[in-house]
């Protein structure tokens, strides 16, 4: 009887749905081999893309329900078994079946256990009822749970995602540093090859000379030692040998010509070669030769006028601007600045390196740099990266400062008449450089999500010294 009960109890189990606790209706088998009620499974599914099993947490892309008919058939078998068949438990203190469920104390009880002080007072009702009403409740609650649970799902598969993409966009962001950097190498071991070859030929045209000129010495030398040897013989002669030929010797003291040769200069700051050399590690020679190799962008910018402050004039070629004697009437659209005397290129950045030049001549107050796309342009305008703004400026002809969170005071030692702006987007940095002899100035470092522009301004004309125009001019080729 006991081993009937066991092996009735195990088949309920197996015709049972682990959603619902209820006997299998529909079942369908899913992508892990486990099975459901086609209406539980579908429930839980309900408005997602990624499908986990319930049971063993297996996931799959797709939704694949086949129907399983030969457990069905099962299930109808083991709903049609007598009940008698079925396990009971009994009460542990009484011994008898547990027929009742008390609601207060949420436990089964026997009919003994209902006339005791402990349930005398407590409302209690059939078993058979309490397992369809606590069946409803566990059902109403288990779909929440496993909603959370696929949202838990969903949320971990969508992180580990975002590491799977973050170790390949490292990788290969490791694979183009180490190329470029590879190219670099070879880049400046040649550099470096014909620099060791210019110097030996330096050495060989300056030890050259040198020579020349210690031959030279050596026979001005060579002559001036045999005509003292001759005066000092002579001298030592008696009165009628030594008033011989006086005149030949006199005149050859008097015609003999020594030439001073050339001195051969060594002083590195006048040798070409040399102070190649020495100015070789800067930006000139290195960093923009390389910025070619590197793809970088040699941008022609051209200014938009439609973004133009009133009071600003535009060239007809818009390569350049100046500050007007009055306020043009233009369309006050959204995009233009005002009342900040500011225009921005036509030109916009949302990746690669891009380069470009602006003349400031003898203009005694100017800024210039990138910003935003996006930034506000009318009213007051803050410059700051945190405002979009990655910008320097010159004002009251000889204050050169960064305009960082707090401002960066820009110690200069040569007044650039030209700078050029270097943006390399990816690696979020804006670069300023004395564009004649290519000194580096200030480096902004960033992280850029937005589009970006060339930002300009010729700032306002005080007193009369800052009306010249701030010009955009061609790039030159990189030797």
């Amino acid at each position: 009887m006991i081993a009937a009960s066991s092996t009735a109890e195990s088949l309920r189990e197996e015709t049972s749905c682990s959603i619902c606790l209820d006997y299998f209706t529909d079942p369908v088998i899913i992508h892990c081999g486990h099975n459901f009620c086609r209406s539980c499974i579908n429930r839980s599914w309900e408005g997602i893309t990624k499908f986990s099993c319930p049971q063993c947490r297996k996931t799959s892309k797709q939704m694949n329900l086949r129907p399983n008919w030969q457990l069905a058939n099962i299930t109808e078998l083991a709903k049609k078994m007598p009940k008698s068949n079925q396990a009971e438990k009994l009460c542990e203190k009484h011994e008898e079946k547990l027929k009742l469920f008390c609601t207060e104390d949420q436990k089964l009880i026997c009919v003994v256990c209902k006339e005791g002080k402990d349930h005398r007072s407590h409302s209690v009702i059939p078993t058979e009822e309490a397992v369809q009403e606590y069946r409803v409740k566990y059902e109403k609650h288990l779909y929440p749970l496993w909603n959370k649970l696929q949202e838990i799902l969903y949320f971990k598969y969508s992180e580990e995602k975002k590491a799977e993409k973050l170790k390949y966009e490292t990788k290969t962001k490791k694979e183009k540093i180490q190329s470029e950097f590879e190219e670099l190498h070879q880049f400046l071991n040649e550099e470096q090859r014909i620099l060791l070859s210019r110097l030996e030929e330096e050495e060989k045209e300056i030890l050259k000379k040198i020579k020349d000129n210690v031959t030279q010495l050596e026979d001005q030398s060579s002559s001036l030692n045999k005509l003292i040897s001759e005066m000092e013989e002579k001298s030592q002669q008696s009165a009628v040998e030594l008033l011989k030929d006086a005149k030949v010797i006199l005149s050859r003291c008097q015609t003999m010509e020594f030439l001073s040769p050339k001195a051969v200069c060594t002083e590195e700051e006048k040798c070409s070669h040399l102070s190649f050399l020495r100015q070789y590690f800067i930006l000139k020679d290195v960093i923009t030769k390389y910025k070619g190799k590197l793809s970088a962008e040699r941008v022609n910018v051209s200014l938009d006028p439609e973004i133009a402050n009133p009071w600003l004039i535009l060239s007809e070629d818009r390569k350049s601007v100046r500050l007007g004697v009055t306020r043009q009437k233009l369309p006050d659209n959204p995009q233009r600045f005002d009342p900040c005397p500011c225009v921005l290129g036509f030109e916009s950045f949302t990746s690669g390196r891009h380069y470009w030049e602006v003349e400031v001549g003898d203009k005694t107050d100017w800024d210039f740099g990138v910003c935003k796309d996006s930034v506000n342009r009318k009213g007051k305008i803050t410059r700051s990266p945190e405002r979009g703004y990655w910008v320097i400026w010159l004002r009251n002809g000889d204050k050169y400062e960064a305009l960082t969170s707090p401002s960066t005071l820009l110690p200069l030692s040569v007044r650039p008449r030209a700078v050029g702006i270097f943006l390399d987007y990816e690696a979020g940095k804006v670069s300023f450089y004395n564009a004649d002899n290519k000194s580096h100035l200030f480096t902004f470092t960033d992280t850029f999500s937005e589009k970006l522009r060339p930002y300009f301004s010729p700032f306002l004309n005080l007193k009369g010294k800052n009306a010249g125009a701030l010009k955009i001019r061609p790039v030159p080729d990189w030797e």
